[in-house]
């Protein structure tokens, strides 16, 4: 079942259909959903389709296994012809419309020298008639983003570049469809938005119990997809592992960071580090959007909900069974605080689908605000801010069980109003459950997935 991704799927169709040749980059985590995207864009495409999968092995055995595909498409069982070169020249040659799929071409990359490889593609891409479209896709983020480099051959070869990241909040929704609005936001903040995972969803099963069978059950999918990409792609990865685990449930500055490092290496990596686990996405660097160069207001925190939630409650608790005493002991008690924080997150979401879709064509920024009462002596941010032509628009984000009452909206406006030194146009509210007076610029989580 193909859900969510129409922006990436129409890019990808029309890039498909046009007339002439091109070559496409996809590039995501592995179970991002690359390998279903290519074949719901393939669905309406004519001609011939030759779909390869690398493996780490001999450049000649990749020939033999794509001259296999290659003869499997064509009806040429037994076709063979084992140097990889040669055999690109040959696809080269045919007539008809060819689309050649390469899955995982970091593979293609690894017992041989990588740029060598990528120069025969340069040379497939700038040689090949106009028949033939090429698709390039691959799980190693930092290896297939640096096909984009200036110094790689492979440089300004593609047409269309896609980077697939998770589902966002509403894509994500389609896959609980009949949940209530808060369910909706607690599935989001702990299983985040990766379709393999959310497709594995029981709707029979309440939100514990699919966090207990997929997250907590050593077995469980989810919980063996987290620690995969932990221990795969982390554990081995330098100071990397060490960094990701620091920044865990909260967010954490640069000085933050190097002073629970414990040894002198890591500390001196660091910039590196952050730099190279940015590039892979596993974390995001975020600071208020009123204070734009301040390396102290800088944060780094993890892009993955799922990974989030392992960190904070199974890394810790690796050995615990799961069963509802754990639940009951180490999650329930603090649940509604993750959730709240990711709701957060939604909310800023929902502001950017907002501007995707033109709906507010006033938006210059979205993200947090920065204030310093210089009165109090206190500072603090507000966690949902939109900088936009009026000024900057802040927002209070509320995951309440029941309308958020008149009485708390205003309590929190005083609040805010008793601060100085904030340069704001307007204050707003968003409630999970509605508001007891509804009002303008009083959000609701009905209105946060009924765009």
């Amino acid at each position: 079942m193909f859900l969510g991704r129409d922006k990436e799927l129409g890019k990808l169709k029309k890039e498909l259909e046009k007339e002439g040749k091109s070559a496409v980059l996809i590039y995501g985590r592995r179970r991002i959903g690359k390998t279903t995207l290519i074949s719901e864009s393939l669905k309406s495409v004519s001609g011939k389709i030759i779909r390869f999968t690398a493996v780490p092995d001999e450049l000649s055995e990749n020939a033999r296994r794509l001259s296999r595909a290659l003869g499997e498409a064509y009806g040429m069982p037994g076709f063979q012809i084992p140097d990889f070169e040669s055999l690109l020249r040959y696809i080269g040659t045919l007539k008809e419309k060819i689309i050649l799929e390469i899955d995982e071409y970091q593979d293609l990359r690894k017992k041989t020298n990588g740029e060598l490889v990528d120069a025969y593609f340069r040379d497939f891409i700038d040689y090949a008639p106009d028949n033939i479209k090429i698709i390039l896709s691959g799980s190693a983020i930092r290896v297939m983003k640096n096909l984009l480099q200036k110094d790689n051959p492979l440089y300004k070869r593609f047409s269309l570049e896609i980077s697939l990241g998770e589902l966002n909040y509403l894509e994500a929704s389609l896959f609980y469809p009949q949940r209530s609005i808060r369910e909706k936001i607690a599935l989001y903040s702990v299983f985040g938005g990766i379709p393999m995972i959310l497709s594995m969803i029981d709707p029979q099963l309440s939100v514990e119990e699919n966090i207990r069978s997929l997250l907590l059950e050593r077995t469980g999918f989810a919980r063996s997809y987290t620690e995969d990409v932990l221990y795969a792609e982390l554990k081995n990865s330098g100071g990397a592992y060490s960094v990701i685990t620091r920044i865990g449930n909260g967010r954490k500055s640069f000085s933050q960071l190097k002073a629970c490092l414990e040894d002198e290496e890591s500390r001196n990596s660091l910039d590196y580090t952050l730099e190279q686990l940015q590039k892979s996405d596993f974390i995001e660097k975020k600071q208020p959007i009123n204070i734009k160069d301040s390396r102290r207001k800088r944060f780094y925190e993890l892009k993955s909900n799922m990974l989030r939630f392992h960190l904070s409650y199974i890394e810790k608790n690796p050995d615990a069974i799961a069963t509802p005493a754990f639940l009951e002991k180490y999650i329930m008690p603090s649940i509604n605080t993750f959730v709240s924080y990711r709701f957060e997150d939604i909310v800023r979401q929902w502001f950017l689908i907002q501007v995707e879709r033109g709906i507010r064509n006033d938006i210059i920024n979205i993200g947090t605000y920065w204030y310093d009462d210089a009165k109090t002596k206190t500072n603090g941010e507000f966690d949902v801010a939109l900088e936009t032509l009026e000024g900057y628009e802040i927002y209070e984000v509320k995951y309440l069980t029941s309308t958020m009452k008149e009485e708390l909206v205003k309590e929190e406006m005083d609040k805010i109003m008793r601060i100085e030194g904030i340069k704001i146009s307007s204050i707003g509210f968003v409630s999970s459950s509605g508001f007891e007076i509804p009002g303008e610029k009083r959000i609701s989580g009905e209105e946060l997935y009924n765009l």
